[in-house]
């Protein structure tokens, strides 16, 4: 009992576990929620990642044990756009051979899921660690992919010394200003030649279009927050030259966020501060968003002469995600979790319904034939997550439940939504 009081120990079992098994999923994630983010595998040797490495560039030309498919996502979409997947960095580190084939056999471009974040890079003032993000630029490398750099600057994953004293005072402008301007300086610096683009700010903009003013940098910097996001856009335009240069945000169907999206591109271009992308975060459900309004945000975005990517895809299906994103702590009531609440909340904890299965395909289909439509508009669509036992929406809005928001099964089988998406490029 004594190697599973370990949090890394913990998360070697039940990653494995969670890829196979709902029941143990939920066991894991009921351990410790942060552990199923897997925000505690933040220190390897070099060694480790070496073989790790050098063990997943073997598993793209080994036989797999998931079905053979005669069409794949990249290859179905090849003339469109590129076609990504978020990767969980222990599939990467623990040499997770099947999920390692099925990435190199279905997609051609990799972003990660949180070891470009702060918390793993500066975790603390004086602790800088490239080593996961190393291992996961070198992965990218190794199997010919894409790599997204995800993200620079945001309000969450964040470390409170960014902005706050050690006795919780606030720091000035020009410290908060000071530490950006380093964090994003050594980290565009350091990764330069290795990540193809940025995400260089992440979901500053509220729903009603100015700035938010709620957490971390939004919250606690007291200037123009135009410099700010300027200050974060021109440090990685110096420092990584060649990368592309992304905002990225969620909800925007809503036209007035779009407003403020719009207007925040608008503001950098004036300043002669290069952009190159906005990211459509796509964490949607069976009955939202309207995908006539999703059309009108990518012919808006498009016409400003930046590229348009669809990001963090996922179709989620679970109560109490109907009608947006519910967010808050009230999501994560203990009261919640009791057994009355749940049987409506986790509807299928063993397996969907075949009829249900058939909604999510369907849906998928409609929003992918939307993307389609507007290839000429779209240069990436990228899904957050390989299969639905990583999903971070198991956890999300509100915890312990069982998801089925990707393409792919726990066991890595494709499901009817795979089929319905791939046929989509062949009509």
């Amino acid at each position: 009992m004594r190697f599973l009081m370990f949090p890394y120990a913990q998360s070697l079992i039940f990653y494995y576990l969670s890829a196979v098994d709902p029941l143990a999923s939920m066991l894991s994630r009921l351990w410790s929620p942060a552990m199923f983010c897997f925000s505690i595998m933040k220190k390897y040797s070099t060694l480790t990642l070496a073989v790790a490495a050098a063990c997943s560039l073997a598993a793209c030309s080994a036989p797999q044990n998931h079905p053979a498919t005669n069409v794949t996502l990249k290859d179905a979409f090849a003339d469109d756009f590129l076609v990504g997947v978020a990767v969980a960095q222990p599939i990467i580190d623990l040499n997770d051979t099947a999920a390692i084939g099925l990435i190199c056999q279905q997609f051609n471009a990799v972003s990660p899921e949180s070891v470009l974040k702060p918390e793993y890079i500066h975790p603390s003032p004086d602790t800088w660690d490239f080593a996961p993000g190393d291992a996961y630029c070198d992965f990218a490398a190794q199997h010919g992919m894409k790599a997204l750099g995800h993200t620079l600057m945001w309000h969450n994953q964040t470390p409170d010394f960014f902005w706050l004293n050690d006795d919780g005072s606030v720091r000035t402008d020009d410290e908060m200003r000071a530490s950006l301007e380093e964090y994003v300086e050594k980290t565009a610096t350091h990764f330069a030649g290795k990540v193809y683009a940025w995400d260089v700010v992440n979901e500053i903009v509220s729903e009603e279009g100015d700035y938010r003013n709620d957490k971390g940098w939004e919250k606690y910097y007291r200037g123009n927050k135009d410099d700010l996001v300027t200050l974060a856009f021109s440090t990685a335009q110096r420092c990584d030259p060649d990368a592309e240069l992304y905002y990225n945000d969620y909800n925007m169907w809503r036209q007035t966020k779009v407003d403020g999206v719009v207007r925040l591109v608008k503001m950098l271009q004036q300043r002669g501060i290069r952009i190159d992308g906005v990211g459509i975060q796509a964490h949607w459900g069976l009955n939202y968003p309207d995908m006539k309004d999703v059309e009108t945000t990518i012919d808006r975005l498009y016409d400003l002469g930046v590229k348009v990517m669809i990001t963090e895809l996922d179709i989620d299906m679970l109560p109490f995600s109907k009608e947006g994103q519910m967010t808050g702590r009230a999501m994560y009531d203990p009261a919640l979790q009791r057994e009355e609440f749940m049987r409506w909340l986790n509807p299928f904890p063993d397996g969907l319904p075949a009829d249900v299965e058939q909604q999510i395909a369907d849906r998928y289909e409609e929003v992918l034939r939307t993307i389609y439509n507007k290839r000429d508009k779209i240069s990436r669509v990228t899904f957050w997550g390989l299969h639905d036992g990583i999903s971070w929406k198991n956890d999300y809005p509100i915890p312990n439940r069982v998801n089925y928001p990707l393409l792919f099964n726990r066991d890595l089988s494709k499901k009817k939504a795979f089929d319905q998406v791939v046929s989509i490029a062949a009509h």
